[in-house]
């Protein structure tokens, strides 16, 4: 006989029967069937899950697909039932803690549920993400849970995507599509009159660049909740320069009427805000400081820093739950889910640091 060959297996009422077949041949899934004495349909039903399969027939269906090396044609199947069991994600970046969590858990519940997630990035950059959206759709997924980039056009995403369901996730995209955010308008107010509670008299807001919703509702909660208390609300726009880091110097060390606090409104705010408090030998235990979104390394601060963490993990699950819903074939009206914030007291804002437990 020419040509390398491999073993083959029946499994019958528990006898192993061996014959061969050329080793360039794929196992197919007829291949299987004689080899475990069942039916093609058997093995189709027990590969896609099918409970109607006996123990005994399961078990020697999986003999004969560990015996042959066989793997189900993922790509005939999408084509026969119209659907590839694969969500699109796609984040701005994945180099924080909200959104790193929120990948996470976005990757398990699309396990545990049968799909494979294609995570694309676009940095913030509209064009970049109109192009990663067209490459998700040219892909073929399922669904798509996406962060909208900074001054995204909802009118030409929409567009791009027709009927390929979509869950926005942390920001809008409408009113006409599934989403997810957190109360951003809330989480500000609190952080802020937590501040207030300490008896800062002047905080000034370190906000970001972008033109988000959900930065803006920031700005809004602590403009309105600073109005509420008789205090002149104060921002700085963030962009890293000079002139910035001057800026926010300056209000931390003039004469008149210094700010006493700072409430940054973004996880890559925060970093830029610790870094120039260091670069200017300006002692973070001087002032009151609360940061919207948590960071792994809070702890590790001196003093440590209380933030109000958005919890990641509640919101992809409820994301992932409503794109499952939508490829479902799901018609009900869009869903808007506000999760609240939770505040991670520490120090920084100037509370006592919990006292040390006795062993």
């Amino acid at each position: 006989m020419q040509g390398k060959l491999c073993a083959r297996t029946r499994i019958r009422a528990g006898l192993l029967v061996s014959f061969s077949m050329k080793e360039t041949k794929r196992p197919t899934i007829i291949d299987v069937a004689h080899a475990a004495n069942v039916g093609a349909s058997t093995v189709s039903r027990h590969v896609r899950g099918g409970k109607s399969v006996s123990p005994e027939v399961a078990r020697r269906i999986e003999i004969a697909i560990a015996q042959l090396g066989y793997e189900p044609n993922t790509l005939a199947r999408s084509l026969r039932v119209g659907r590839t069991q694969t969500l699109g994600v796609l984040f701005p970046h994945v180099n924080n803690v909200f959104f790193g969590n929120a990948l996470r858990t976005i990757q398990t519940e699309a396990r545990i549920n049968g799909f494979t997630v294609m995570l694309l990035t676009h940095q913030e950059e509209a064009k970049l993400q109109q192009e990663q959206l067209a490459s998700l759709k040219r892909s073929q997924v399922d669904g798509i849970i996406v962060v909208p980039a900074a001054e995204t056009n909802v009118a030409q995403v929409r567009a791009l995507l027709g009927n390929t369901p979509v869950v926005a996730f942390d920001r809008s995209l409408g009113s006409a599509v599934d989403s997810v955010m957190l109360d951003n308008y809330k989480a500000a107010r609190e952080a802020t009159e937590h501040l207030l509670g300490h008896r800062h008299s002047h905080i000034v807001a370190v906000n970001a660049p972008y033109k988000l919703q959900p930065l803006q509702s920031r700005f809004n909660g602590y403009k309105e909740a600073m109005e509420a208390a008789g205090r002149r609300a104060e921002t700085i726009v963030w962009h890293e320069s000079e002139q910035r880091r001057k800026e926010l110097c300056a209000a931390l060390q003039r004469k008149r009427e210094p700010a006493t606090a700072i409430l940054s409104m973004s996880y890559s705010v925060t970093l830029a805000i610790l870094s120039t408090l260091r670069e200017s030998h300006i002692a973070l235990s001087k002032i009151g400081f609360i940061g919207i979104d948590d960071m792994e390394f809070a702890n590790f601060i001196h003093p440590p820093l209380t933030t109000l963490a958005q919890p990641a993990e509640q919101f992809a699950r409820l994301a992932f739950q409503q794109l499952l819903g939508r490829t479902s074939g799901s018609k009900e009206k869009p869903v808007h889910v506000v999760v609240a914030g939770n505040m991670m007291i520490r120090s920084s804002c100037g509370c006592k640091p919990a006292s040390p437990r006795s062993l």
